[in-house]
């Protein structure tokens, strides 16, 4: 069975755009918003209050476009796009997408890197992707160097990005280097570059982005996402929200990275429709609620960790006055369901809107809507996705509450990994659909319609006496106990039962503070076993850590876990 959005969401009415670059996509649609629904800045400084006119962001990718093509000896329809990739290796700054879309101006690809990687990973990204060329900020020209040395890059081809005055207490000298502001006021006086000639399809076909996927299980990869895969996601995304939205706006506080899918998906189509992103070069829980205040924040896109720090400590939400707040969307992993509760309870006019999708996606598949909030799902698909669940024997689940593997469909859907034949071979079926990885299962909502739950990674599923065991199903039961504030588990070698499960624990500092660790341990392993069958019991196989090792998006790195045993 397939499965697609319901009927009631909006359907995308015209035909996708191929032959202009999603910078381009973006701006025409803001640009072209009716006076009711513009009038907001695309990108506000949370710090110090500068702001991006839709103007002044078509005049800086201009400027900017024009001094790397004299820098770098760039034409904008001359020289192959494979040719022309630049590492963005930065903290969220006003400038990142100025930048990401000037070096689309003239026709190259953008080489997303976190800032939390490490020099190794980078050198391997950058060589993969063939890239000689890195933006970076203030705090993170120590490793860029590092990176340069490694891959022989001369120093004139490192280039900086500024971030909010007075952020850095002890910012790396940076004189040396030219900056994204010298070159955009050189770019100024420069001659203009002629348009980009693209026919008809080519941003099909035409990478944007290469974006390291996660790498929760294994190395990360580099995807491929073209123009036309961004472009049909930001039309997805804002036509499920025109439903509730109505062509309101929003201001938006965007502390996900813009390095990562999520943060590159959300920048994309908040200026398309026209929304105000604050911009803070990182999370930062104490600057986000005091922001949040000062520019009447309405939305929070977060990460589940940052709720989880709510839920366990709801003091935080009464630091400052978040009354503007009114909806919560969280994705790049999953919320529990009792974390939703418990903020549920605690800011009942508050909706917690969950996104799944993978950065193979493009990156938004489900989404859920404002007037039909099912916790514990990750909403409805999106216009024109496509879902067939595959069970272990190959056919496709033909119903509610029958679980297989996610499989998808979607011009949203990426163009392959980079350099990696084994992993495209692997990725996509005797279908074409994507795999996912992951299991999950359509249930029927309150409301009717059909919401998608994710159950957990094929790869962490536990086999005990050859029973499924989901890591998930007993993260959820630890995460409800009042003594546990984060939860990961893993399948862990068994002589009797081919695998168990264990548990890796951050305890709370309020709850049950005086009890050591193997007291704490026997209660909540008494905990799981009034709650959950035998294969899910843990015993003795507890362990407290200080925090669990995450990636930069929220996801628990099990591979991390399993390193430990």
């Amino acid at each position: 069975m397939v499965f697609s959005s319901p009927s009631w969401v909006p359907q995308i009415p015209t035909e996708i755009p191929d032959s202009i670059t999603v910078g381009q996509f973006a701006l025409r649609g803001n640009a072209s918003l009716p006076p009711q629904c513009g009038g907001k800045p695309p990108f506000v400084d949370g710090i110090t209050g500068k702001q991006y006119t839709t103007k002044t962001l078509l005049e800086r990718v201009e400027f900017l476009s024009r001094s790397l093509a004299r820098e770098l000896g760039w034409s904008p329809n001359e020289g192959s796009p494979e040719d022309k990739v630049v590492a963005v290796y930065s903290w969220n700054t006003l400038d990142f997408f100025v930048l990401c879309w000037a070096v689309h101006r003239v026709n190259g690809i953008c080489l997303p890197v976190h800032p939390f990687s490490i020099v190794p990973e980078i050198v391997a990204h950058m060589t993969r992707a063939k890239c000689r060329v890195i933006f970076t900020c203030q705090s993170l020209v120590a490793n860029a160097l590092e990176v340069a040395k490694e891959l022989s890059i001369p120093s004139d081809q490192i280039y900086t990005m500024a971030l909010p005055e007075g952020y850095l207490q002890n910012p790396e000298p940076i004189d040396h280097f030219k900056s994204v502001e010298t070159l955009i006021t050189e770019g100024e006086k420069l001659e203009a570059l002629p348009p980009l000639n693209w026919e008809k399809g080519r941003a099909q076909t035409q990478v944007a982005y290469y974006c390291a996927t996660s790498g929760t299980s294994g190395k990360q990869k580099l995807a491929k996402i073209t123009h036309y895969n961004f472009i049909s996601n930001v039309l997805q995304a804002s036509m499920f929200e025109s439903y509730d939205k109505s062509g309101r706006n929003e201001v938006a506080i965007g502390a996900i990275p813009f390095t990562h899918g999520y943060g590159l998906a959300l920048g994309h189509i908040m200026v398309y429709r026209g929304d105000s992103l604050i911009v803070i070069p990182r999370f930062d829980m104490q600057l986000m609620l005091k922001t949040i205040p000062q520019y009447r924040i309405e939305r929070l896109y977060l990460v589940p960790p940052i709720l989880a720090a709510f839920a366990a400590n709801p003091f935080l939400l009464d630091l400052f006055d978040i009354s503007s707040v009114q909806s919560i969307v969280t994705g790049a992993a999953a919320l529990d369901r009792n974390i939703a509760a418990k903020l549920h309870n605690l800011r009942p006019h508050w909706k917690f809107i969950h996104a799944y999708g993978l950065t193979e996606t493009g990156v938004i598949a489900t989404f859920t809507s404002a007037h039909d909030v099912w916790h514990g799902s990750s909403g409805c698909l999106v216009p024109q996705f496509e879902i067939r669940l595959v069970k272990p024997n190959g056919e496709d689940a033909e119903g509610f509450d029958e679980p297989g593997e996610v499989h998808f469909n979607s011009p949203s859907v990426f163009a392959g990994y980079l350099g990696d034949d084994e992993s495209n071979k692997n990725t996509f079926d005797d279908k074409g659909w994507l795999k996912s990885g992951d299991i999950g299962v359509f249930r029927k909502a309150p409301s009717g319609n059909a919401h998608l739950f994710i159950l957990d990674r094929i790869k962490d599923m536990i086999k005990v006496k050859g029973e499924q065991v989901l890591p998930r199903d007993i993260e959820s039961v630890l995460l409800s106990h009042p003594a546990v504030i984060d939860a990961a588990v893993i399948g862990v070698p068994d002589e009797m039962s081919g695998e168990r499960a264990k548990a890796y624990i951050v305890r709370s500092a309020t709850e049950m503070p005086d009890a050591d660790e193997e007291d704490l341990a026997d209660h909540i392993d008494e905990f799981v076993q009034g709650k959950l069958h035998e294969s899910h019991w843990l015993h003795d196989r507890i362990e407290f850590l200080a925090k669990l090792p995450k990636s930069e998006s929220g996801k628990v790195l099990k591979k991390d876990l399993r390193a430990l045993n």
